[in-house]
This record gives structure tokens, sequence and C-alpha cells, in this order.
């Protein structure tokens, strides 16, 4: 995602406000003409998909912020994207992107603006949210809490080195290993693997089922698998995590012991995937050094942090005063001292 450096602006209140609205046919023009300004083409190619899974899926909605110069001319200057993750869409990830310096305003009061109406929005009428930026953009992070998001994970985010990729043998699968990729049959165990990766509150939020990893699968996510014993046991997985405007985007998760296996089984699953195209982005868990290394040996390189956070409002129905909990004043009733208290009496000095 490009970012503006505007600094941390102030609204301004001779600034005429852009107008929000629904991305349709007509902004084009206007996404075309910012992709070139901002050199950001991700959605250049692809607008027409966009309109459509817009129109007829209704688990997309796309918001622009279109500014009118003092020429009179239009300009996008933002956009951000509403994405159902599952089918009840109980849960909408949203994901900002900055094309264009607004002239009438504030860069802060645009990013406001947008995610107000997206949160508001009439289609993606949602109790939960999840919102994915840069660690590192101070602006969209305090907007976030103030709108009541809360962090819950930091990724690092590792795409493809391609002179390494070129260099690089696809070394071979261990025999007591198997990679597999997602489809009905294997969607149950990374459904669980998911849900062990993700804290009470985080899985409360996404509420989902193992059929919306189905729904939502991508080229490249699957499971690695030991095959040596009885029974079949997940090593780690790759899961889709969509991205409206970015490279395709996969997390690389794992059990929460580490298992030695990974150091040999791992890196031949994520050099074939560095040679799928277009190859997609990788997301590790900040925390997490040993899939780090292995990422970075198998032909990755780092290139940015995001931050995850959350906001339901599901969880503020609990925190209602429960029915027949009277407060303490009223259980004590009218009690006041019938005279002001005595001084506390003391022996005096000791001679």
């Amino acid at each position: 995602t490009l970012l503006i450096n505007s600094g941390r602006d102030v609204d301004q209140a001779s600034g005429s406000s852009p107008r929000v609205e629904a991305l349709n046919a007509a902004h084009f023009r206007l996404l075309f003409t910012s992709a070139q300004i901002s050199s950001s083409n991700q959605w250049a190619d692809q607008p027409q998909a966009m309109i459509l899974q817009t129109l007829l899926l209704r688990k997309l909605r796309v918001l622009v912020a279109v500014e009118q110069d003092e020429t009179g001319a239009e300009r996008l200057l933002s956009l951000v994207v509403l994405r159902s993750l599952n089918r009840r869409s109980s849960c909408w990830q949203l994901e900002l992107e900055e094309r264009q310096d607004p002239t009438g305003t504030s860069r802060i009061s645009v990013m406001r603006q947008l995610l107000h109406e997206a949160l508001s929005d009439g289609v993606a009428r949602s109790q939960s949210w999840l919102i994915r930026c840069d660690s590192n953009d101070q602006d969209q992070l305090d907007l976030a809490r103030e709108l009541g998001f809360q962090p819950l994970r930091r990724l690092r985010v590792w795409s493809v080195d391609p002179h390494s990729v070129s260099e690089r043998l696809t070394s071979e699968m261990p025999s007591s290993c198997r990679w597999s990729a997602l489809d009905n049959s294997t969607a149950r165990p990374l459904f669980a693997l998911e849900q062990a990766c993700c804290s009470t509150h985080h899985r409360q939020i996404l509420d989902r089922q193992c059929q919306d990893l189905v729904d939502q699968r991508s080229k490249g996510c699957g499971l690695l698998e030991r095959i040596d014993s009885d029974q079949n046991q997940v090593l780690a997985g790759l899961v889709a995590r969509p991205s409206g405007f970015a490279s395709p985007r996969l997390e690389l998760l794992r059990g929460l012991a580490w298992d030695e296996r990974l150091t040999d089984a791992l890196p031949p699953a994520l050099e074939r995937l560095a040679r799928l195209q277009p190859a997609p982005e990788l997301l590790v868990d900040e925390d997490d050094e040993h899939l780090q290394i292995i990422v970075q040996r198998s032909g990755f390189q780092s290139h940015q942090t995001q931050l995850v956070l959350g906001r339901s409002l599901w969880r503020k129905l609990g925190s209602r005063e429960l029915s027949g909990i009277r407060p303490l004043e009223s259980m004590l009733g009218r009690l006041q001292p019938q005279q002001p208290p005595l001084p506390t009496p003391t022996l005096g000095r000791e001679r």
C-alpha cells in the first residue's frame, strides 16, 4: 500500500470535504489516472472484476473519496475496500489505499471520512470488523483506535526475491511428510490450525467455519502433514488472507509447539510457492523467529510489518449491568453521619 507522507495534519476548516461514493463505472478514468500518478497499478488492470464482485456477490465493497479541484476537475484521493470474511457476512475487513494528496483538506480528515462511511455502509452491515494497516502509519493507527479498534496481531510481510528464486534449485520434500492443497477434505485440519493460532477475541470477531477457508482459497493454500505415523499430524499450513489491492497474500501458520521436522519439510513447499505467477506475499507472525529464518532461506525478503486490529460491538453487550443487581448506594439507603466525625484520639508525645 502506498503511504503519502503529509505529516500529522489537522482538519482544515476552510477546505472542502471530498465526496465518498461506492465505486462504479464512472470512476474508471479516475482510477487509472490516480494509479499512474501514485505508481500503484494493482487495480489498473481489473476494475471490471471488482465491479462484478460488488454487484453480484455482495461480498466486496469499494468506497472512493473524490475531490474537486479549483478548475472543477475531479481527483480520486483514496479508496477503502470492505471484504466479507465469512459466509454469514458477520465479519468484514477494511483496507485503505491512498492515491493522491488532498488539496482542500487534510490527509487524516479524508481517512476519517472514508472509515466512518465504511463502518456505516448499508451493504456491509456487521457487528465485527478487522482492519489491516502498515504498523508505521501512525495516523491510521490512531484513527483506528479512535474508532474502537484494538490490536490483535503483528505480522511481517515477505515477498519473493526474484534473484534468489532464479538461482535456487527446489529441494525435495522428506519422505515422512506430505504437502496437500486446500480442498474439502483438508479444510477441517487446516481450520483447526488457524483457530489454534488466533486468540479467543480474534476467533470471536472472525466467526469463521471451515467452509470459509474453502470459499476464500487461492493458489498456494494447503497444509504440511507428517505421514510416518498411524495418525497424520499437521505441521504447518498456508491460508489465504484476501487483500483488495495488493498482491495475493497467504499467512503461514504452524502448531503452538515448534517441530524440528519443519526445518527440512517447509522449505520445499515455500520454494514451489515462490515460483507461482503471480508470486504471493507471505504473512508470518512477527514473534516467530523460527519461521522467519526458514522463509528468508526459501527465497523471500521482508519489506513491511502489518498490524491487524479488531472491533466487535457484540462484546459491549456483555458489559451491561446484570438484572437484579443494585448499586451499593441503593442498598445502603440514605445513610448519612449525624454529626461531623470526631478526631482520632492520640496518646501524645512520649517524653
